[in-house]
């Protein structure tokens, strides 16, 4: 489950079901243009840091930049929800 929520920097996403370490590699190859999503080059360049913490339940993904959960999430859920889920 991924549940996404505006704050006063940018975003906050919190993924349930999600390994910590997966997660970082597709955001750090989203972030170098070479990932196979759908990541649109212009919201990529709103953004100026992406923090990833969390523990065994969930993924914590912290977005700075002058983004909205309403063009991120879309982004994030193709990018991050298997192919066919």
């Amino acid at each position: 489950m991924i549940k996404i929520n505006a704050t006063q920097t940018g975003i906050k996403a919190t993924l349930s079901g999600f390994n910590m370490s997966s997660v970082s590699d597709r955001i750090a190859a989203c972030q170098e243009g070479s990932c196979e999503c759908a990541c649109d080059p212009e919201v990529m360049k709103k953004i100026d840091d992406i923090k990833i913490t969390g523990d065994a339940d969930n993924t914590i993904i912290e977005v700075v930049g002058d983004i909205d959960a309403k063009t991120v999430a879309p982004m994030m859920q193709e990018c991050l929800m298997p192919k066919g889920s």
